[in-house]
């Protein structure tokens, strides 16, 4: 049986499984603005309209640069073969299975495939640093002029979490050309309340819940090997991602983005160092990039890994409350949110093993940490994969 159509296969079967959502009538980005821009009378305090408006677009553009750019994991396929010139025997060219999300320069060799599925899962905690699951996030607020205090503040309440499911397929084109295929199939829900409080009594504002599941953004990949080996060398790259995804339901960035990088391997018996830098255009933001990890394999069939990752995002801003005199109330003063010096850095750290559970099959478990709090942040996201490449 030839491997290609058996990974084109792969693919399809995953993509139809999972991609199962009903048609829904309002999107996630309609209902989060319901959420923060509904207004229910209380007492005779006319709401700053426009406030609400740019609390939302701000808000509404962190959510959709974190959900579009989350790290996706690396390219290449664990098992690698290449033929041993001097014994005339196809064999692995190493024993360590490589890293999570830094990409490593040995790549499948002529004619190989692999493929696999991996599932990652992020619950969003936070905003800013702020907590947004303990119904005290300001959204809104109102004071007079001179004052302090405010005598009007809406708060939030609010949980959101994505699930991704992502088959994957990785081809050898020659010994030094490698191309990939991921296609991500995503779930975003949230549910959340806004309450009003004005001279000391609350109100509900508005409560909202939703989901949407299904194609994100389908990505392609390359990798061409320069210089050295698979062991010791470098190799440059690019990906492309393209559109597929749903941006009105926060399931993809609405437009294509190009990444562009270098990769260097340095691997000594057990132990294997990889680096990467490198930037993206187009999508919801620009990036620079890079990303280091270190690898172990204590036993054949056993790969630790621990990574550390960051990325300059230009569109990712940091926010602050701002404060601006009410259209139609005289003396009166209204808070909204808006992004303050675009351009953030983000940084993530990487923990978790790989494990050759028979075969050629790989079950790897992770752990993506987030260490800065700039924009929406899950902090630790766990994922799962399991891998498996036909041999030659």
């Amino acid at each position: 049986m030839s491997t290609r159509p058996a990974a084109v296969a792969f693919l399809v079967l995953c993509s139809l499984g999972l991609d199962s959502s009903p048609i829904h009538a309002q999107s996630i980005g309609a209902q989060l603005s319901t959420l923060l821009t509904e207004q229910r009378a209380i007492s005779d305090f006319v709401p700053d309209v426009e406030a609400a408006n740019e609390t939302f677009a701000t808000v509404a553009g962190l959510f959709g640069v974190e959900l579009a750019t989350l790290p996706v994991s690396a390219s290449s396929g664990g098992f690698v073969y290449r033929l041993n010139r001097d014994l005339g025997l196809v064999e692995r060219a190493s024993d360590n299975f490589g890293p999570f999300f830094t990409e490593r320069v040995l790549r499948n060799s002529r004619g190989q495939v692999s493929v696999g599925i991996t599932y990652q899962y992020a619950r969003f905690s936070s905003l800013q640093g702020a907590d947004l699951r303990e119904g005290t996030f300001p959204t809104n607020a109102a004071r007079r002029a001179g004052s302090g205090e405010p005598f009007s503040v809406d708060t939030l309440d609010l949980e959101m979490e994505s699930r991704t499911t992502t088959p994957f397929a990785t081809y050898g084109v020659t010994d030094r050309l490698a191309v990939g295929l991921a296609v991500p199939i995503a779930t975003v829900r949230f549910s959340g309340q806004r309450n009003r409080t004005y001279n000391g009594a609350t109100a509900l504002q508005s409560s909202q819940s939703g989901s949407a599941s299904g194609l994100g953004d389908m990505t392609v990949n390359a990798r061409y090997m320069v210089a050295g080996t698979g062991v010791r060398g470098a190799s440059v790259g690019a990906d492309v991602r393209f559109p597929t995804g749903r941006s009105e339901d926060l399931l993809g960035a609405g437009d294509a983005a190009t990444r562009f990088l270098g990769i260097g391997t340095w691997e000594e018996g057990h132990l294997a160092v990889n680096v990467n830098g490198g930037f993206g255009l187009g999508g919801l933001s620009r990036e620079v990039f890079w990303g280091a990890a270190t690898t172990l394999a204590p036993t054949p069939r056993v790969t630790l890994v621990g990574e550390v990752m960051g990325r300059w995002l230009a569109e990712l801003s940091r926010v602050s409350d701002v404060y601006q005199p009410h259209p139609l109330l005289p003396g009166v003063e209204t808070m909204r949110w808006l992004s303050l010096d675009p351009g953030i850095h983000t940084t993530f750290i990487v923990t978790g093993a790989k494990w050759n559970v028979g075969g050629t099959w790989l079950l790897n478990t992770n752990l993506l940490i987030r260490v800065t709090d700039a924009g929406l942040r899950a902090r630790v996201t766990p994922a799962i994969s399991l891998d498996y490449a036909f041999e030659r």
